[in-house]
């Protein structure tokens, strides 16, 4: 590192500064986790002061004048040329975080905060009892905090626009359209190849009750072979998965089903993958901006990858059915491999999100997505908001939708303000496509390696590619990096295609 002055290092000052800022994020993000896992129902109240106060001290530090001077300071020395590429990026970050924070009031900071925190306690009942008329006033008020807080980041901007770059830095609708176009195209096609299949899996398979002591032994294993360290992690339960924190300190949630196993080795398996990604950043980066992940879509293409391309293959299950087998004893003896192996694979048009399959999961995004663009628009109220997602469900995936907690009332992510969130489940998809492809070019015997129980390669694979990156690059430069080609659907509806032909022998 080259020192900016000899009297004193302003960019270690500058350093210094945001590590305490990271550190106080971290704490809140534990104070968000309790708040899902372990705190008494009846905190909530308190507990939505605790996150307003934490959020606006927070504030303060990040829109500190001194920041400002530092960073002035900082690229206007004689020096500054002579900084490292990852030096310069992190002056970027820091930069580009200021201009947006000092343009937000900490009282909307922290109403937005105390908010989400109600919100997504009143979505939790309101969802038990799928009763949405409970749950609009919340939804109200956080979607007003959050158009408040885009027109204070560009008023010139369109607000889900601003949303977008905000998860996705560099995305906007027109990108998002292109992609989510041709990803609907294709998929349309396939999900009716494989449904109007003459032999089709039997899903009542997975619906055989599994005691959750089982599913819990499950879970340690789905993690341990994917190698996500229990040293810096756990696992516990939550309403909706979610995984929180960073570095050495992760934490994984899931949630049990006794009458669908399959829900919580997925969710296992998901999270996990995004507890990867926190756990193998690189340690030299640790507590500075380019020692956090590059995107959203990247953390959920993380995610995805280790819960479908790898934990849905053919060659996962032949290592793991025997353990399988063993923990479930008489539930599953019946059942031979390639029936069960169909089963779990079967693409089933379905109502939850976060139990769809990989071929119909992105039109459950997309269908979000196109949702939050109208609310945004003004072009529908939260008044028709059940009836549109209803409609939307019948148009895109056949469903009929009979109650609000398996309709509008599914997801967490309004709740707590994750506008603009959605679109990145679905461009973790397509990068998974472009990353397995260029994988496949550098382990071509991958498969065989998952076959043996060993995921060593493919998680190496990823931690040199994806997560000692860090935050050095924006989404779409990495994946250029990467692969070497601009982000493109092809990989991804190409992989589904061969997938899924060869499950449905089409």
């Amino acid at each position: 590192m080259v020192k900016i002055t000899q009297e004193i290092d302003l960019y270690e000052k500058l350093l210094a500064k945001i590590k305490e800022i990271t550190i106080l994020n971290n704490a809140l993000g534990t104070i968000y986790w309790d708040m899902e896992t372990f705190m008494p129902k009846g905190g909530i109240e308190q507990r939505s002061e605790e996150i307003a106060i934490m959020s606006g001290l927070i504030h303060e530090r990040v829109v500190e004048p001194e920041i400002g001077s530092l960073l002035e300071k900082i690229k206007q020395h004689n020096n500054y040329e002579k900084l490292s590429d990852a030096e310069k990026r992190n002056i970027y970050l820091i930069q580009r975080s200021y201009d947006q924070q000092t343009k937000i009031p900490k009282d909307l900071v922290m109403a937005y905060a105390k908010q989400a925190a109600i919100g997504v306690e009143i979505w939790k009942k309101a969802k038990a009892e799928s009763n949405y008329k409970l749950f609009q006033p919340e939804l109200e008020k956080i979607l007003e905090l959050t158009k408040k807080q885009a027109h204070y980041l560009n008023p010139d901007k369109d607000p889900y626009d601003v949303l977008l770059d905000q998860n996705e830095p560099g995305f906007n609708r027109e990108i998002i359209d292109k992609l989510f176009s041709e990803l609907r195209d294709g998929l349309k096609l396939l999900i009716k190849d494989t449904v109007e299949a003459p032999n089709q899996p039997d899903y009542s398979i997975i619906e055989r009750k599994c005691p959750v002591e089982i599913q819990k032994k499950m879970s340690e294993d789905m993690a341990k072979l994917i190698k996500f360290d229990f040293k810096r992690g756990r696992i516990d339960e939550a309403v909706h998965p979610f995984t929180s924190g960073y570095y050495d300190d992760v934490r994984v949630t899931t949630r049990y089903i006794e009458n669908d196993f399959s829900s919580n080795l997925f969710a296992v398996l998901h999270e996990c993958g995004h507890a990867l990604y926190e756990q193998n950043m690189p340690k030299k980066f640790k507590y500075q901006p380019v020692g956090y992940y590059c995107s959203m879509g990247f953390h959920e293409a993380q995610a995805r990858f280790f819960e479908n391309i790898v934990g849905r293959s053919r060659e996962f299950w032949e290592q793991y059915y025997p353990r399988f087998k063993e923990l479930t004893g008489e539930i599953f003896a019946d059942i031979e491999f390639d029936v069960f192996l169909r089963a779990l694979n079967k693409v089933n048009p379905s109502k939850i999100r976060v139990e769809a399959d990989p071929v119909t999961y992105s039109l459950h995004i997309i269908l979000r997505y196109e949702i939050e663009k109208e609310l945004f628009a003004g072009k529908i109220s939260l008044d028709d908001l059940p009836k549109v997602w209803n409609q939307k469900m019948k148009d895109y995936l056949g469903i009929d939708i009979e109650d609000d907690a398996e309709g509008v009332l599914q997801d967490t992510h309004w709740a707590g303000g994750g506008f603009g969130y959605f679109p990145d489940y679905a461009l973790g998809n397509i990068y998974d496509g472009q990353l397995l492809w260029t994988m496949e070019q550098d382990i071509p015997n991958w498969r065989d390696q998952v076959k043996k129980g060993d995921n060593s390669k493919i998680v190496n694979w990823m931690v040199k590619n994806v997560h000692q990156k860090g935050n050095l690059l924006d989404a779409l430069d990495l994946i250029k990096e990467i692969t070497g080609e601009e982000l493109s659907t092809k990989y991804y509806l190409d992989y589904l295609r061969k997938e899924y032909k060869k499950l449905y022998s089409l």
